[in-house]
């Protein structure tokens, strides 16, 4: 019999341990993790002895393993003596068993059946999380009959295991398992997967995840989820956290989240942000639900005609605008009235001492902000281009409207119709 440098934790849960001289103390009822390391870390192992249990070092536990994979279980010293484990502690069978985490590799959530723990210079940390049936079939004694029985089939029984580096941990029974430093690996996907993540989820998972993200990262995800899912997890926010993730996000979404809110809330909201942001917020909820102006972006690049290229270009520059506000660059007089547009392609390709009204698309092809979604939609399919300016009653350049969002509106608005 060899000492274990890996297993399965199933495997030696519930199991006897014993003393140096072989007597029996108890039973190895849990693990105490420490998280805060880069892998974490089992600290304490918890004994049950009858109702009674009590907390011994790991460093004390000596972990054997015969040929047939039986293990046996040893504390290590004559002078047993008993610890008491930070509070803080995260239990492995309570805690981290059945709940929920995210394989960040595959972009999904997933349940933990079972945990691999290696012993890395002398400490027994979680190497793997066992998502697949092997493990669940592990944890119910009953592995080896399937194996057999699949075997008998042609079917390998595998296990399905999620490196801990690809392993985002969310909650735990009790206490929450906050997503911890030095990176939450969440914030390195789309913002795209990550609320495909969110929807996917419990509420209580759900709210967890969310707010731990940086507002940057919260206002992209928050674009992408599902509006009963944006209202969920609105209603769990502060006052303060949600219009300081408004200010973010372009004034087309946030209107089209408040809508769905009651109006004492969009009130306080709106309050709490900056003068700009709330007068362009409320001017978009000012419009009926199924027209351009309530969905077009007011984040848009516009110059004076008598502008250069190079002038342009530096402001870009310094500015860094979003990828989607530089597809094209309006022309506007003194009084924002749209005179021209000029697709960055031709921008780029130009002279820098060209000034832009020698560029510019002098006819070019608008929506009004009354018009249709569905027309915005015809339109912008007929011309074959992904956005169009968006002018008012006055012919003042109010907005852009991108096909994206045209269509990603339009399909629900149709559902309801129908």
């Amino acid at each position: 019999m060899d000492k274990a440098t890996s297993f399965f934790f199933s495997k030696i849960l519930k199991k006897e341990i014993h003393n140096k001289s072989g007597q029996l103390i108890g039973k190895l009822s849990d693990f105490v993790l420490d998280f805060n390391q880069e892998k974490p870390t089992a600290t304490y192992v918890q004994i049950k002895n009858g109702p009674k249990s009590f907390y011994v070092s790991l460093e004390k536990l000596d972990i054997f393993k015969d040929s047939k994979e039986r293990y046996y279980i040893e504390i290590n010293t004559k002078s047993l003596l008993i610890s008491l484990p930070d509070s803080k502690g995260i239990y492995l069978a309570k805690d981290f068993l059945d709940k929920q985490i995210v394989d960040t590799n595959g972009k999904r959530v997933e349940r933990v059946n079972d945990v691999r723990l290696g012993n890395i210079n002398g400490k027994w940390q979680l190497i793997a999380v066992d998502i697949g049936t092997r493990g669940l079939l592990r944890r119910l004694g009953v592995e080896y009959p399937f194996i057999l029985l699949t075997g008998a089939l042609n079917f390998q029984l595998r296990n399905k295991l999620i490196i801990w580096d690809n392993v985002q941990p969310l909650s735990t029974g009790s206490n929450n398992l906050q997503l911890y430093s030095p990176a939450n690996k969440i914030e390195t996907l789309h913002a795209a997967e990550i609320a495909d993540i969110i929807e996917e989820l419990d509420n209580k998972s759900r709210h967890i995840l969310f707010n731990s993200l940086n507002n940057q990262k919260a206002a992209e995800v928050l674009e992408e989820i599902e509006t009963e899912v944006q209202v969920n997890l609105l209603n769990s926010m502060s006052d303060k956290k949600a219009s300081d993730i408004f200010e973010i996000m372009p004034s087309d979404e946030v209107a089209d989240i408040l809508e769905e809110i009651e109006d004492d809330r969009v009130e306080k909201l709106l309050t709490q942000m900056d003068e700009e942001s709330q007068e362009e917020i409320r001017e978009l909820m000012e419009y009926e639900r199924n027209t351009v102006g309530s969905i077009m972006s007011k984040d848009f690049i516009a110059f004076l005609p008598d502008i250069t290229v190079a002038e342009v270009a530096e402001w870009i520059k310094i500015n860094v605008p979003d990828e989607e506000e530089t597809y094209y660059i309006y022309v506007i007089n003194n009084k924002s009235n749209l005179l021209g547009v000029i697709p960055i392609l031709r921008l780029i390709t130009s002279d820098k001492d060209t000034k832009l009204y020698n560029i510019m698309a002098t006819q070019p092809q608008i929506l009004r902000d009354e018009d249709t979604i569905e027309e915005a939609i015809e339109t912008m399919e007929k011309y074959s281009v992904n956005s169009l300016p968006v002018i008012d009653e006055v012919n003042e350049l109010v907005g852009t409207i991108s096909l994206n969002d045209s269509v990603k509106e339009y399909a629900p608005l149709r559902r309801v119709a129908l």
